[in-house]
């Protein structure tokens, strides 16, 4: 089995800005730990070594957006599959959906969870639909990624509604659930490419 085999810079970008998200999510789980968790005191989440991680988290966030932006785009200009202005389309539709279900129906305040969650599945399905479109994925590893990146936004999803409605362990474990199965996606998407 041949690791990265014919990789072209736009294949890289969207494998390095993969790492780099989780890279981004393990940043943003231990600040997670060491601010919320059950250990942590309240002067923590201000303290540095929070604002050290969730810097960490946001900045390698930031890159890896724009490195998978820009291999998406490149690579989406050959690609015979569901263009990406569509899935941008459709993401944006559900983003303005989900704002008014879970605020008006599940009346939960609206926080940055919810764009985080909404902006990371666009960008994998943007990244999975264009390399299939070009022939880097079968239809067999497109339909596992996509499921996982499926499964992974709709367990985001409801962790994001249930946060509030939690108290104590139960609320931090709510708030770790999403980071820990989007990480988990992102290395099997890491695997998958590199062995494609």
């Amino acid at each position: 089995m041949t690791c990265f085999h014919n990789f072209i810079a736009p294949v890289w970008q969207i494998f390095a800005g993969n790492l780099l998200l989780l890279i981004c999510s393990l940043f943003y789980l231990v600040w997670w730990v060491v601010c919320f968790g059950p250990d942590a005191s309240g002067k923590t989440a201000g303290g540095s070594a929070g604002v050290i991680y969730i810097t960490a988290a946001f900045i390698t966030g930031i890159a890896a957006i724009v490195l998978m932006s820009g291999g998406i785009n490149t690579l989406s200009k050959d690609a015979k599959s569901v263009p990406v202005w569509l899935i941008l389309l459709g993401g944006t539709v559900l983003f303005v959906v989900m704002i008014l279900v879970t605020t008006a129906v599940y009346h939960r305040p609206l926080t940055s969870e919810l764009i985080i969650v909404h902006i990371w599945a666009v960008l994998e399905l943007c990244a999975v639909v264009v390399l299939y479109g070009t022939g880097r994925f079968g239809l067999g590893r497109t339909v596992m990624l996509l499921t996982l990146v499926g499964i992974a936004f709709v367990a985001g999803v409801i962790c994001y509604v249930l946060y509030y409605r939690l108290e104590g362990t139960a609320s931090y474990r709510d708030g770790m659930a999403p980071l820990i199965i989007d990480a988990s996606v992102m290395a099997v998407f890491l695997g998958v490419l590199a062995v494609s």
